[in-house]
C-alpha cells in the first residue's frame, strides 16, 4: 500500500481540465482523520476500516439578509477505509447542507440542498499534513414551484490541501489550512432559460483558493473557547467574488463527541440559490457536534 500516494497523485493530475469553486459544505471546517486522538497504530502496522466519524450542526439565522435563509442543517460523515501507522490515511466522505426559508407558517419550508461525496487521502509530513482528493458536488432546489424558477448545479472537484497545526503559547491550540480546488465538471441550469449565462455562472468558474484557521483555548476542566473562520477567493471567466466567515463557540468534550454552541457571521458572494445570483450576509446561532480532533 506504499504506492497509494503516487497512485492518487496520478489520478489527481489526470482529473485536471478546468478550474472553479462553489459554496462548499466543508468551507468552515478542516477534516483530517489522522488527527483523531482515539486512533493510534503501531509502527509498520496497516489497518483497514480504522474509524468512522462525522459531524452535525443545526442553527437559525437571526439575520438572513434575503428571503432564502431562515435556518440550516449540516450532516456529514467519513469512513477511514485504510490507514498505515499514523502516517497516511484514505477516507471516503459524504455531507449535505440543507437550507430552509421563512415562507411557511410552521417554519419548515425547504429551499435548497447542497450535496457532496468525496475521496480524501492524507499524509503526515513531519508536523504537518498534505491532503489530496476528489469531490463530487451538486446543488438542487427543493420547494421551487411557488417561485417558478430553479437553479441546479453539478460539479466535480480535485483538491489539494496543506494543514499546519501549531501551538503559539498561552494554552492555545491552533491549526491553519490552505486549500486549492480544481474542477473537472462544471454545469449549471437555470429556469426560466432567460437567466442562463447571467453573472456568476458556475459553469464558467475558473479557480478558487481557501484559507481556514482554527484556534481553541481551554477555559475550564472540560470547557474550551473556539474561534475559527475562512476566506475564499473565487475566480470566474469574467467575474470575481469573495466568501468569508468568522465563528466563535464555547464547547466541551462529551461521550458523543465535541459539542459546541456559538454564533457566526458569513458573507457569500453568491449564495447559489436564487436564479438571479445575489450576495448575502448571514448571522447565525447554532450547535455543532463532531468527532474530536479529526474535525476542526
Amino acid at each position: 500500500m506504499k504506492i497509494l500516494p503516487g497512485m492518487l497523485l496520478i489520478c489527481f493530475l489526470g482529473f485536471i481540465s478546468e478550474l472553479n469553486a462553489q459554496r462548499l459544505i466543508e468551507r468552515g471546517m478542516i477534516l483530517n482523520p489522522l488527527e483523531n486522538p482515539a486512533i493510534d497504530l503501531e509502527e509498520e502496522k496497516p489497518k483497514w476500516f480504522t474509524q468512522v466519524g462525522g459531524w452535525a450542526s443545526f442553527g437559525n439565522y437571526g439575520f438572513y439578509g434575503d428571503g432564502n435563509h431562515q435556518w440550516y442543517q449540516h450532516l456529514g460523515a467519513y469512513v477511514e477505509i485504510y490507514r498505515r501507522e499514523n502516517i497516511s490515511s484514505l477516507a471516503v466522505t459524504s455531507q449535505i447542507e440543507f437550507i430552509a426559508d421563512p415562507e411557511n407558517d410552521i417554519n419548515f419550508s425547504p429551499r435548497a440542498i447542497f450535496w457532496e461525496e468525496g475521496l480524501l487521502y492524507s499524509r503526515k509530513i513531519r508536523g504537518s499534513f498534505l491532503q489530496i482528493g476528489y469531490y463530487h458536488r451538486c446543488k438542487h432546489d427543493i420547494d421551487n414551484l411557488r417561485f417558478g424558477e430553479e437553479r441546479t448545479m453539478v460539479f466535480g472537484s480535485a483538491l489539494a490541501r496543506y494543514v499546519i497545526p501549531f501551538r503559539p503559547g498561552g494554552g492555545i491550540d491552533a491549526i491553519v489550512a490552505l486549500q486549492y480546488d480544481h474542477y473537472t465538471i462544471t454545469w449549471e441550469k437555470r429556469t426560466p432559460a432567460e437567466f442562463e449565462g447571467d453573472s456568476y455562472d458556475w459553469s464558467r468558474l475558473n479557480q478558487s483558493v481557501k484559507l481556514n484557521s482554527s484556534f481553541q483555548k481551554q477555559v475550564g476542566r472540560k470547557t474550551n473557547l473556539h474561534l475559527d473562520g475562512y476566506t475564499m477567493a473565487t475566480f470566474f471567466k469574467n467575474d470575481f467574488l469573495m466568501n468569508a466567515k468568522i465563528r466563535t463557540e464555547i464547547g466541551s468534550s462529551t461521550p458523543i463527541g465535541d459539542v459546541r454552541f456559538g454564533v457566526h457571521l458569513e458573507h457569500l458572494g453568491d449564495s447559489g440559490i436564487p436564479v438571479q445570483p445575489k450576495s448575502v450576509t448571514l448571522l447565525g446561532v447554532g450547535i455543532r457536534i463532531m468527532t474530536p480532533g479529526s474535525i476542526r
